[in-house]
């Protein structure tokens, strides 16, 4: 059983620690093991969970008229996320390497 998006971001973010990644390119791993209808709302998602407190905006820049931000996991979040979600069962996604200050591929 594949986890929500949500849940799989915020799995994803755990396992990577405190220096998170940029938002385009969580979306752009979670692609490999979900619709693109699935992933539709993933960016209210993160913001929503930076907005209960459970991710932390670590960097935010502008890219031809976009916020792109690098979301971590918030430290308190971390025993919510071991309580709350088996991550024995779930594997975080590959991340592909990371480009430049943050650009898109």
């Amino acid at each position: 059983m594949t986890p929500a998006p949500k849940f799989q971001a915020a799995m994803t973010l755990y396992h990577l620690g405190g220096q998170g990644v940029w938002e385009h390119h969580l979306f752009r791993a979670l692609q490999q093991h979900y619709r693109e209808s699935e992933l539709s709302g993933l960016r209210e998602d993160l913001i929503g969970l930076s907005t209960v407190g459970w991710l932390r905006i670590v960097e935010q820049r502008e890219h031809r008229g976009q916020i792109l931000r690098r979301y971590a996991l918030a430290p308190s979040a971390r025993r919510l996320v071991e309580h709350q979600l088996d991550l024995r069962r779930c594997l975080p996604v590959e991340l592909p390497a990371q480009t430049p200050a943050g650009e898109p591929a």
